[in-house]
């Protein structure tokens, strides 16, 4: 007898709902879609156990007939697309024929639907994917999906479900991205009968953003070429966040997690935004529905553009103009332009020029976001932006020292007391300082270094329980958006056990009563929803030890001189004394470099005097 057999069809159903369904995210994501591409204006979503026991999604869409539902639960079967050219022209959220009958293969579920001609509806209940009964029920108009124990008839899977908090945050955040990109809808979310979410119907995406980014402060973005249109809100450089998930973005209203789409986001921000940074923001592009492919990936998560490169351009060209045109930047830029000029005059190196046609490397290093890449490629250069005409990118007059003519850290810091040898000469553009060693000349980041020095004080006082709290004179209150409220209760614990003391003080609105002492000065709220992102990313699954490392790092870097802040000598001293205290003192710790050192040896070549 052969090896090779044909797969029994419930066989089959349980490994394509593996592909579809992973998570209750997934199950709520599916059946939004469903409910969208239905035309509904009224969503109420109903959870349990973070979805684990119940979720119960009721619409006011256009309905089924008792033979469309019945078909509906066939694999394959759709409304949506008729041929194969279809596929490279989809309109819909959902086109595949398969969430229904992979929902339904894993778990005890419950269909009740009806359209505005029928008098009564259509029940069909079906248990582990074979179908139980059917029968006529009253209903209103619309379609109710109830999906009961996800997953109980496959245990593997089962095991793999992370606890309610986890799975609850990760479903609110699904609903609020699809209630970004239909303000007209009307959401309604409960969890164990009690109202997380109520967002009423909305004339646009900027009456809508403010529920879901609460006390944050977005600027629109706009630009288009060639029949596609970029469109949103982002956030200014300062309000970025430790992880993307604040940042939303679409295609043709379908929310999608695309890495190419992210990375044109952080390319436009450039260097005002630290490395592993990302900003808060919704990204929306409207293009030719032949123009991308939805059917790359069997979530629908990620997308392929025909012409991506064009996209890439107008992300860039919307985002820069945003940039260019913000106060907070034009008054940065000259704060940097006349730190650079003044450093510089004071000690007479040379003579800067203000001539408007050249840059100096300096300058270049705050304003290339700003410049780069907005002078777009594109046929006829017809690109329309939200500001002025865009201006062409300057070329660097010199180019940065590349990795192999910098010395290494390790060989760097051999010595003991290193830092505190070296001669401080002075700050450069309030974001370095220079120093000078008997081998030739130190740049120090004076965040990456304050951070490092920072992260080791928190951490020794958290291991040693001397970490002293601060109550607040005046309580700060902070609004929270509802699956941050979800993962803060998941890790209160974590968070008191570092001082931090919080009350609740409403639905989605706490009181912080009390800080780290070396915490004084921090953006407090944006703290918060930082270490709330952190753990998220992190999950309760890693080790205690694992996520208050991460809690504690995120605390440092908040607690951290920022680039723009001009320091004194004396502080600049005593950074570098601090640095010769500090275990680690090579990198902060996400792992970004505190100097570099350039030789007299280097600094020859580059002038050819060798």
């Amino acid at each position: 007898m052969g090896k090779i057999r044909i797969l029994p069809d419930k066989i089959i159903s349980k490994i394509a709902a593996g592909e579809i369904v992973e998570r209750p995210a997934s199950v709520v994501k599916e059946l939004l879609e469903n409910s969208l591409d239905a035309g509904s204006n009224e969503i109420k979503i109903e959870l349990k156990t973070g979805g684990k026991k119940l979720i119960l999604i009721s619409d006011n869409g256009e309905g089924m007939t008792r033979d469309d539902a019945l078909l509906s639960l066939e694999r394959h079967a759709t409304s949506k697309i008729r041929d194969a050219e279809n596929l490279f022209s989809i309109k819909t959220l959902g086109f595949r024929g398969e969430a229904l009958p992979s929902i339904a293969g894993v778990s005890r579920f419950r269909l009740i639907t009806k359209t505005k001609d029928e008098i009564v509806g259509t029940k069909i209940t079906i248990d582990g994917g074979t179908i139980k009964r059917v029968e006529e029920i009253g209903c209103p108009n619309g379609t109710t999906v109830e999906v009961n124990d996800l997953f109980y008839n496959t245990q593997p899977r089962l095991k793999f479900m992370k606890t309610t908090e986890t799975e609850l945050s990760n479903i609110l955040d699904i609903i609020q991205r699809e209630a970004l990109s239909h303000p007209n809808v009307g959401f309604e979310v409960l969890h164990e009968e009690r109202t997380l979410l109520h967002l009423p119907h909305r004339k646009s995406i900027g009456e809508r953003f403010p529920e879901i980014f609460p006390n944050t402060e977005l600027f629109e973005i706009e630009a288009k070429a060639e029949g596609i249109k970029i469109y949103g809100f982002m956030s200014k450089p300062e309000d970025e966040r430790t992880t993307t998930q604040k940042l939303y973005t679409y295609v043709n209203k379908r929310t999608v997690r695309d890495k190419f789409l992210t990375r044109m986001v952080i390319d436009s921000y450039g260097r005002l935004i630290e490395r592993g940074k990302f900003p808060q923001g919704v990204l929306l592009i409207e293009i030719p529905f032949e123009e991308v492919d939805v059917n790359v990936h069997p979530t629908k998560n990620e997308v392929r553009f025909r012409r991506a490169r064009v996209v890439g351009d107008l992300i860039k060209a919307a985002v820069s103009e945003m940039l260019r045109n913000a106060p907070w930047i034009k008054d940065y830029h000259s704060r940097i332009e006349n730190a650079v000029h003044g450093f510089f005059e004071r000690r007479g190196i040379f003579e800067v020029t203000q001539n408007q046609h050249k840059v100096t490397f300096l300058e270049r290093g705050i304003s290339e976001v700003l410049e780069k890449d907005t002078a777009l490629k594109i046929a006829n250069n017809q690109v329309q932006t939200k500001g002025d005409e865009m201006a062409t990118s300057h070329k660097p007059v010199i180019k940065s020292a590349s990795s192999s003519d910098v010395a290494k850290p390790e060989n760097l810091f051999k010595e003991e007391g290193f830092f505190s040898t070296l001669e401080v000469i002075g700050q450069l553009g309030e974001l370095y300082i220079i120093c000078a060693s008997a081998r030739g000349m130190i740049l120090i980041d004076q965040h990456a270094a304050h951070e490092r020095i920072n992260y080791e004080r928190l951490k020794d006082a958290y291991l040693t329980r001397e970490l002293e709290a601060q109550e607040l004179l005046f309580p700060l209150l902070i609004e929270l958006s509802p699956d941050e409220v979800e993962l803060l209760g998941q890790y209160s614990e974590e968070i008191a056990s570092l001082g931090i003391k919080l009350e609740e003080f409403g639905k989605s609105s706490f009181l912080i009563r009390s800080i780290p002492a070396l915490l004084k000065g921090a953006d407090l709220e944006k703290l918060l929803k930082d270490i709330i992102g952190e753990l998220s990313m992190l999950g309760k699954e890693k080790g205690l030890s694992e996520q208050m490392d991460h809690i504690i790092s995120t605390m440092a870097c908040h607690t951290s001189i920022r680039a723009g802040k001009e320091l004194n000598h004396e502080k600049m001293k005593a950074i570098l004394r601090d640095l010769d205290c500090a275990r680690f003192p090579h990198s902060c710790p996400h792992g970004r470099p505190v100097a570099k050192e350039l030789t007299y040896e280097e600094l020859e070549k580059m002038f050819k005097r060798s």
